[in-house]
């Protein structure tokens, strides 16, 4: 088995947005996150930890308004 290691500034990190006008505000993808990677201001979900995404894409699943992408560079 091969695994790859990378160091920190090597380290592949996600990017996860969030399209503040699809996001109405009802905080399933917040409740799901294994890792508090989003929290609710103001009614909407944001991203307060992107560094500590898992990349399961758990809160892109479960936003049925399609308003999170996450994008792995």
């Amino acid at each position: 088995m091969f695994v790859q290691h990378y160091s920190h500034e090597e380290a592949i990190m996600p990017k996860i947005t969030i399209d503040e006008e699809k996001c109405i505000g009802c905080g399933e993808c917040v409740d799901v996150c294994p890792a508090d990677v989003l929290e609710m201001q103001d009614d909407k979900a944001v991203v307060v930890n992107e560094d500590e995404c898992l990349e399961c894409e758990s809160c892109v699943e479960t936003c049925e308004q399609d308003a999170i992408t996450l994008e792995v560079d």
